[in-house]
């Protein structure tokens, strides 16, 4: 009789090791004290030797020590790299003379900037990375590899800004600078930057821009040179991941090796050490990040099995790849990289048979159905990582997942291997690189072009969506031994509660106003739902990268009014949000504001919106009435409101009465989003 689940245990300890770093990473910013994980713990360890000795069998107790051990390797080793981030060896804000190592160098369309390891300030050894703007002058004489010494004011990263993992401490990039002056640099030789040097060099000399930052970031994982709006599209089409060093690349590589060793009759063990050697290069080539060195273990993984006859299982050489990478850099964890790369191999393995069975049963030849059955199971496992990273889903992915990454895919190796022959012979590049990126243009092209926000999915966030989505496509894996009609009915009744959930955090199904505000640069956003619809306050310094994704996970739908809150630059800030909404109103005293797009402007000092009425005191203060509630939002030097309910504002309140305020940036208090992340209030 088959066991309804095959158990693996490498799978089970890669999960419990995740369960004890997701632990640490809630305990330590809600600030719980370790004494309530133990008080948990003990009882049900006690439990389990009771169990033990009346069965009187060791093996569960030993099994169960195992993922004790495991969660709390997990758990301190995430705690101890927080604290390290959070700690300090320097003065933040303070003015140093600062010296490293460059490890990295980008470029934007209006600054560079480079990245320092091995830093020191004013002789002392720095914990962590640095991230360092330049300004035009200085870019030439910073190369990867070159040693720079210069003055500058150095300030920290926190930890959890507006409530989340600073996405620098997954790179252990701990403080920030600008070159003030002084700037003096050393040449020395990088292996690993002088090869990512020579790759970037063969593309952006030989290729347009727009057409060589993306390839130079599909070759090596480094999106900082693509432009917003390229990644915003490439987001919006599902297809963000094709910049995940991952699989493809690693499987090209170790490809051309086995292949040339066959043809050079190299043995078994030579061809897989060089073939290994390779690819732990070419992921240091890439930065050492988190898809190459999964991709890296497997495939390495894969080698070893078949040169000692080991039967290998995808799933297991998956999860030994998260138990290392996670004990190497817990926060990698929580990398949207990291779980693209391993949701999406994990769903390929637990998906993709499924589907390949009805395939084969209507008898669709095996190179197309092997195809699209790796898109579906890629999508099945990435899509809740998606909307938990950005806010959305892609309505389009899955199709230009089965229609254009194959073609993708194909082009990139090609290209892949012109552009290595070409960084090591630079003279022949001129003749070879530009024609054998125009099939790669033409597709680039199209992605970029075409606008697929109309595609997008959004609106109620990730949150139990996550473990809901998973429940639900459980019963497509052919990882569980189900009966057919298990597998139909559980698969509708967890796709019920899912849509449900969805439906319910969607629309505002009972009476009542739902206020989330969120914070961003040095202003914030106020979203206001009610049963009638939607309105949007921005303040003029609001950050638009934040203020998407608070639309994104709070609602997906069109916006029945938007009202800017500031002083001369409201009308700039009207101008930059790419929002759909056919009313803007803005305050009587900047009446020149102009129309932008489809967007009409009113400048009435009251107004009423979805059931609220609104009251303009001034260009930054501004009133809600609820009827039962008096809100106030306040985004200037001075809060101009007398009353209400609940002041959310940029400044400091000492004039206003309010039961409760709600600051944007400001820390220290008790409701600020800057260090709680968004707050949500219901009247």
């Amino acid at each position: 009789m088959k066991k309804s689940v095959n158990v693996r245990f490498m799978v089970l300890i890669a999960c419990t090791m995740c369960a004890g770093i997701a632990f640490s990473c809630v305990f330590t910013f809600y600030r719980i004290s370790e004494i309530w994980l133990l008080c948990a713990i003990v009882p049900a360890a006690a439990t389990v030797c009771i169990l033990t000795m009346i069965k009187r069998s060791w093996k569960p107790l030993v099994y169960i020590a195992v993922m004790l051990a495991v969660f709390f390797a997990g758990f301190y080793n995430c705690e101890l790299r927080l604290h390290n981030y959070s700690r300090s060896v320097i003065v933040n804000g303070g003015n140093y003379v600062v010296s490293g190592k460059v490890t990295e160098k980008h470029c934007t369309d209006s600054y560079e900037y480079i990245i320092l390891d091995d830093a020191q300030a004013n002789g002392q050894k720095l914990d962590g990375k640095v991230f360092v703007n330049l300004r035009s002058e200085y870019g030439e004489f910073c190369e990867t590899g070159y040693t720079v010494e210069f003055f500058a004011a150095v300030k920290q990263y926190d930890v959890f800004p507006y409530g989340e993992l600073n996405k620098n401490a997954e790179d252990n990039i701990k403080y920030s600078c600008t070159v003030s002056g002084g700037l003096r640099s050393e040449y020395g030789f990088s292996l690993f930057g002088s090869v990512r040097s020579a790759i970037r060099n063969t593309l952006f000399d030989n290729l347009d821009k727009d057409t060589a930052s993306i390839c130079y970031a599909m070759f090596t994982g480094s999106t900082y040179n693509v432009d917003e709006i390229s990644m915003r599209n490439f987001r919006f089409g599902g297809i963000a991941h094709i910049f995940a060093v991952s699989g493809l690349h690693i499987g090209i590589i170790f490809g051309i090796v086995n292949f040339l060793c066959k043809k050079l009759k190299f043995g078994k063990i030579s061809s897989t050490v060089l073939s290994i050697a390779l690819i732990v290069l070419y992921a240091g080539i890439c930065g050492w990040n988190t898809s190459s060195l999964r991709a890296v273990i497997m495939c390495s993984a894969a080698a070893l099995c078949k040169l000692f006859f080991v039967k290998y299982d995808g799933l297991n050489s998956l999860a030994l790849s998260v138990v290392i990478l996670t004990l190497i850099n817990p926060l990698s964890l929580f990398s949207a990289g990291f779980q693209l790369s391993v949701t999406a191999v994990g769903g390929i393995y637990c998906f993709s048979g499924c589907f390949r069975i009805i395939f084969a049963k209507i008898k669709v030849p095996n190179k197309i159905s092997s195809g699209i059955c790796t898109s579906f199971g890629a999508q099945l496992g990435t899509l809740p990582i998606l909307l938990g990273n950005f806010g959305y889903l892609s309505g389009a992915g899955l199709l230009l997942n089965i229609l254009i990454l194959p073609v993708l895919s194909a082009l990139f190796s090609l290209l892949f291997v012109c552009t290595a022959i070409c960084s090591a012979i630079p003279a022949i590049a001129p003749f070879i690189i530009p024609y054998t990126a125009l099939p790669m243009q033409a597709v680039l092209s199209f992605l970029v072009g075409t606008g697929f926000e109309k595609a997008l999915i959004g609106g109620f966030g990730a949150g139990i969506f996550i473990p809901l989505w998973y429940l639900s496509v459980l019963f497509l894996s052919d990882k569980i031994n189900f009966k057919l009609l298990t597998r139909i009915l559980g698969t509708v009744f967890s796709a019920a509660i899912l849509a449900a959930t969805v439906l319910i955090q969607t629309y505002m199904p009972f009476p009542g106003f739902k206020i989330a505000v969120s914070g961003g640069g040095d202003g914030g956003q106020v979203l206001i739902r009610t049963a009638y619809g939607t309105v949007l306050v921005v303040t003029e310094n609001a950050n638009n990268a934040r203020l998407d994704k608070t639309l994104n996970k709070y609602y997906g739908f069109n916006l029945k009014g938007l009202i800017v809150l500031g002083g001369e630059n409201c009308a700039e800030k009207l101008g930059s949000l790419n929002i759909n909404c056919p009313d803007a109103y803005i305050c009587k005293l900047y009446i020149a504001v102009q129309p932008y797009d489809d967007i009409e402007i009113h400048y009435e000092k009251d107004f009423s919106l979805c059931g609220i009425d609104f009251e303009f005191r001034d260009g930054a203060n501004l009133i809600a009435d609820l009827g039962n509630s008096r809100i106030g939002i306040s985004a200037g030097e001075n809060i101009n409101i007398d009353n209400c309910d609940l002041l959310i504002s940029n400044k400091l309140n000492t004039s206003c009465k309010t039961a409760r305020t709600v600051y944007f940036n400001l820390k220290g208090y008790e409701y600020n989003t800057y260090e709680y992340g968004d707050i949500v209030f219901r009247f």
